[in-house]
């Protein structure tokens, strides 16, 4: 004989209940974990864009290479690519020394200035970058404007830094501008030295950190 026993409208209630705390509760934290998810894998988009045009450099395919980080009102993250072909090095450099154009720094991002090939632009519109900031690629590392200290060593001058935020909770100006002092979630700082070498960091809202992957979280006034 068996014994069939069914719910009771109180206990499907309890149930019913007990759902929708939980969706209550958790989907906030699933919701804010799928777009810091999204932005971290947009942000490696453009890591990987990056290593590879520092790869043709370092081949010897490219003699130098610029990206330049440029977008009106910051609207969408956008990269312009650049190279030099070794002609083009010679018309700009001889030896060490910057010679062509207006502009006497080391390395410029107008081709009006030095003389670039173009390679193309390369856009992402889930998410928006800040500053508009350019960076230099060259075999021996001595290229490029670095305004930022490196928080490992202390030496100033010595990185460089885009920010990455989603569109979607960020904006082009106000307190949820994207840019590196306010405060919204979902921001990825990606940091550079002379030698292009690339270190990704999550901000972490909590502690208001900037955190890379296996490395102490850091402070901005630590980077400036």
């Amino acid at each position: 004989m068996q014994n069939h026993k069914a719910f009771s409208i109180l206990e499907l209630l309890v149930v019913i209940a007990i759902i929708a705390i939980i969706s209550v509760f958790g989907y906030p934290k699933v919701n804010n974990w799928l777009a810091d998810r999204e932005a971290k894998k947009e942000a490696q988009l453009f890591i990987t864009e990056i290593n590879e045009l520092k790869g043709k450099v370092t081949s010897g395919q490219y003699s130098m290479a610029m990206i330049h980080f440029s977008t009106p009102n910051f609207q969408y993250a956008t990269m312009k690519k650049y190279y030099m072909s070794k002609e083009d090095y010679a018309y700009n450099y001889r030896g060490d020394t910057f010679v062509s154009g207006n502009n006497h720094g080391t390395c410029d991002y107008d081709p009006r200035n030095m003389r670039y090939q173009f390679l193309g632009t390369y856009q992402n519109t889930s998410i928006r970058h800040w500053p508009n900031i350019h960076m230099c690629i060259s075999q021996d590392g001595k290229r490029g404007v670095l305004n930022q200290t490196n928080p490992n060593t202390g030496e100033r001058r010595s990185l460089s830094r885009v920010i990455f935020c989603l569109v979607s909770n960020s904006s082009t100006n106000g307190s949820t501008r994207c840019n590196d002092t306010n405060k919204i979630e979902n921001r990825y700082m990606v940091t550079w030295n002379s030698s292009v070498e690339l270190t990704m960091y999550r901000y972490n809202s909590k502690n208001d950190k900037w955190c890379p992957a296996n490395a102490a979280c850091r402070s901005l006034n630590e980077f400036n």
